[in-house]
């Protein structure tokens, strides 16, 4: 079996990694974490070129230190785990269903949300259109501590209706 882990450095994404170190799996199972990075959109002058590669090298050493210490975690908790790690540039909805065919993974997890994900809507826009087009069965992992918290800012934010 082969599983894709997408992350980012979310709480979300941590709420994947638990899931998957407290889950029986077969002896087979191999696992990729996948992060993607968005480029850098910008229509900025030449003079700021400098600065958004500084900015864009250390979000690759972020990624980099990410994924290693989710690969470590997984070996460390799950003897014998296969895991792989693999860093991608583009549109994370993209990317992940890509990576899936490419590796013909059996399986995605990702979390309900990303780090820009709004907590009141019920599943972030990458974790619906992955799940809406991947080629293979996707698991969307919510954070119930998370959605408490987003149910308690809905019903707070929600007018009453005139009587």
């Amino acid at each position: 079996m082969k599983v894709i882990l997408a992350v980012d450095d979310s709480i979300y994404s941590q709420e994947v990694i638990n899931a998957v170190i407290n889950r029986e799996w077969p002896l087979d199972t191999e696992f990729k974490v996948l992060t993607v990075l968005e480029p850098l959109d910008c229509c900025l002058d030449n003079k700021y070129e400098d600065l958004l590669l500084g900015i864009d090298e250390k979000r690759k050493k972020a990624v980099q230190h990410l994924g290693k210490s989710v690969r470590e975690k997984l070996e460390a908790t799950m003897h014998g785990a296969r895991v792989h790690f693999e860093v991608r540039s583009g549109n994370p909805k993209a990317e992940v269903i890509d990576a899936a065919v490419e590796w013909c993974a059996d399986r995605i997890m990702i979390g309900a949300h990303g780090h820009r994900g709004c907590p009141h809507n019920l599943i972030g826009s990458v974790s619906r259109a992955v799940a809406g087009n991947a080629p293979c069965s996707v698991e969307i992992v919510r954070s119930k501590k998370l959605d408490k918290k987003a149910l308690k800012l809905r019903e707070a934010s929600t007018v009453p209706a005139e009587v």
